[in-house]
C-alpha cells in the first residue's frame, strides 16, 4: 500500500533559535515536509509561526497560497489574551515552550488532520477562565474607558450616567476580578484579554 504524501510544513518564527528547533523537530517525522519559506510553497498545508505572526499571516492571505493552511502557534508563555487573540484569528493549535518535543509533533499530526489541538498549560489557563465571573456589557463599558484613561467624571459623561453609578460599576468590576485597586483590575483584564474586546465594542 503506498505512503501518503507528507505534509508541507512552513516554519516562520520570531526568534531563530526556536525557529531551528521547531524545523528540526519536524524534520525528522517523515510525514512532514518542512519548507524554507524562501521563496514560499504555494502549496503549503501547516504554517507555524509565533504568537505575533499569527493573527497577521491569517489576516493577510499570500497570494497564490493555500486557501487556508492550518496555523499552529509556539509560544515563551501563556497568557489568557495570547490564546484567546490567536483562537479568534483562526489558529487550530497553540503549544507553549517548556514541554517534550514530542508535543510539536503530536500538535502537527492533529492540526494536519483537520482537529484542533490546545496545550496542557494553555487548556488549563483557559479552563481556569471559564470559571470566572462574566463582567456585564455596561461594567465592560466603564473598564474600557478607564483603560483610555478617563476619570469617574469623563466615564459617566461618556455613557451618560452617574458618577455614582460609575463607582458602583468599578466596586463590580474589581471585586469581580478579585483586584484591590483600579491599576490591578485593569492588568488583570489585560490579561484575560477583556479590555480589547470591550474596547471595540464602545469604540
Amino acid at each position: 500500500m503506498p505512503l501518503s504524501r507528507p505534509t508541507l510544513v512552513e516554519v516562520v518564527h520570531q526568534n531563530a533559535v526556536i525557529e531551528a528547533g521547531i524545523r528540526c523537530i519536524l524534520e525528522t517525522s517523515p510525514e512532514f515536509d518542512v519548507r524554507t519559506s524562501h521563496p514560499p510553497a504555494p502549496e503549503l498545508e501547516l504554517v507555524v509561526l509565533d504568537p505575533d505572526g499569527a493573527p497577521e499571516r491569517l489576516a493577510r492571505r499570500r497570494p497564490g497560497a493555500c486557501a487556508n493552511p492550518h496555523v499552529i502557534v509556539v509560544a515563551m508563555a501563556v497568557q489568557e489574551t495570547d490564546v484567546r487573540r490567536a483562537w479568534e484569528a483562526g489558529v487550530r493549535g497553540y503549544v507553549i515552550l517548556g514541554g517534550a518535543a514530542e508535543e510539536i509533533v503530536t500538535a502537527a499530526r492533529a492540526v494536519a488532520a483537520g482537529r484542533r489541538y490546545l496545550c496542557p498549560a494553555a487548556t488549563l489557563l483557559m479552563a481556569d477562565s471559564l470559571t470566572q465571573p462574566v463582567l456585564t456589557p455596561r461594567e465592560g463599558d466603564v473598564l474600557a474607558l478607564v483603560n483610555r484613561g478617563q476619570n469617574n467624571k469623563e466615564v459617566a459623561r461618556s455613557l451618560e450616567i452617574s458618577v455614582g453609578t460609575v463607582k458602583s460599576h468599578m466596586r463590580g468590576i474589581m471585586t469581580k476580578l478579585g483586584a484591590r485597586c483600579r491599576t490591578e483590575a485593569l492588568w488583570i483584564a489585560s490579561q484575560r484579554g477583556l479590555i480589547a474586546r470591550q474596547a471595540n465594542a464602545v469604540s
